[in-house]
């Protein structure tokens, strides 16, 4: 599937930002009344976040919030405390990862978080990323991200932001682990984990003034 991937700059591609939001929380999941009703929640940290969205010919079909850390904070601070883990750090949260209901299960949304990955690596040189999740039917994280490295930050707790959803759990990856991980023997195995961070070093070198968010999709981990 020929998807490309690019940072909205634009009006129009903030507005298919938007597009995908009405389509998944309101429409598909019925988690949202209504998009519009998002300032002081969703966007409040649009100053300094980055929405990467994925195009199928020329249509936005997924998108994924960066949220870099600042003077403002990320948006978990809400949720969890992170004062033990900014000192040294750079911090990165990721969010609102969605895909169009007819192209789930595409591997599109998979795409989306290693585009993430790879640009906040490079623009950023992120040590950590933050996520908010929603857990497996045992409470905790699903096997997904734990076969990344991701490890809770705190307890499961019910976001009042979406109506209906299960509990969410915010976590957070260690980036450099992870890659040190990906090239031991015993994780040579994990396909999500090379799938990720098997070509760490290539992407972690590179100017950060180059852009990352343009490569067609070519998913390698199921």
């Amino acid at each position: 599937m020929d998807v490309t991937y690019r940072i909205a700059r634009t009006e129009a591609e903030r507005a298919d930002v938007i597009l995908l939001r009405d389509a998944v929380y309101v429409q598909d999941q019925g988690r949202l009344a209504d998009t519009a009703d998002t300032a002081a929640t969703f966007d409040r940290f649009d100053g300094t976040a980055e929405y990467i969205v994925g195009y199928l010919d020329g249509v936005a079909v997924g998108t994924v919030k960066v949220v870099p850390d600042s003077p403002s904070g990320l948006p978990c601070d809400d949720t969890v405390d992170l004062s033990l883990l900014r000192p040294r750090n750079r911090l990165v949260e990721f969010g609102h990862l969605m895909t169009l209901p007819k192209l789930r299960n595409q591997e599109i949304g998979l795409a989306l978080m290693r585009q993430a990955l790879v640009h906040s690596v490079r623009r950023h040189r992120v040590t950590h990323i933050i996520g908010d999740f929603f857990v497996d039917d045992s409470g905790g994280l699903r096997t997904f991200y734990r076969d990344l490295g991701f490890v809770a930050l705190g307890e499961p707790y019910a976001d009042e932001r979406f109506q209906g959803a299960p509990l969410s759990l915010v976590a957070t990856l260690d980036v450099h682990g992870a890659a040190q991980a990906a090239r031991d023997d015993v994780h040579r195995g994990n396909r999500v984990l090379q799938y990720f961070f098997g070509d760490y070093d290539t992407y972690a070198s590179a100017d950060p003034k180059e852009e990352a968010v343009h490569a067609h999709s070519t998913p390698a981990a199921g």
